[in-house]
């Protein structure tokens, strides 16, 4: 099973929330949730309109999440992944695409799109918790982005939910000095 690609799942689902650099709600259709998940065929293929208000709840209860982690209030983050792990019902099988290919699902696949998401998001938040630790937990730092991360990085410097994200600060930093300097 690679928690780390459910734990990535939540991530994205988090950083579909609405803010001034996007401010388009990938979760406002079905198209856009398809578009969404373009990514990750096995899930876009199934997509349907009764799953777009559950995701929307997720994304609220993991935006929850990372809200508490920025605060440092790790016994709130336990909690809010506790309240999605009991919410999204854990169903593990093994799965395989032929016969050396054996791995570990949270989630059966026959089931909505919505319940599967949610209970591999819910066990990867859950994992990188345990495993890296509340403060790998980050908000983007650029102004009027709602992205979120997790800080795999050596050295814990990442501030920025995206390489975009980055790159349009340290230009607006480079633009500020040059104006400052001149």
């Amino acid at each position: 099973m690679d928690f780390d690609a459910y734990a990535l799942d939540a991530v994205s689902l988090v950083c579909t929330t609405p803010d001034e650099h996007r401010p388009d709600d990938p979760l406002a259709t079905v198209e856009g949730l398809r578009a969404f998940l373009a990514p990750r065929p096995w899930y876009a293929d199934r997509a349907r309109p009764a799953d777009l208000a559950p995701l929307r709840r997720l994304r609220s209860g993991l935006r929850a999440v990372f809200a508490a982690a920025a605060d440092d209030r790790h016994a709130d983050m336990v909690a809010g992944l506790n309240e999605q792990l009991a919410r999204h019902q854990l169903s593990p099988s093994i799965s395989g695409h032929d016969a050396s290919d054996w791995h570990l699902h949270v989630a059966r696949g026959d089931g909505p799109l919505a319940d599967d998401y949610a209970a591999g998001a819910a066990m990867g938040l859950t994992m990188a918790f345990l495993d890296l630790g509340p403060e790998r937990f980050g908000s983007c730092a650029a102004p009027g982005c709602a992205g979120v991360f997790l800080d795999t990085s050596r050295n814990r410097s990442r501030r920025y939910c995206s390489d975009r994200c980055a790159t349009r600060e340290n230009v607006a930093a480079l633009r500020s000095r040059r104006r400052a300097g001149a």
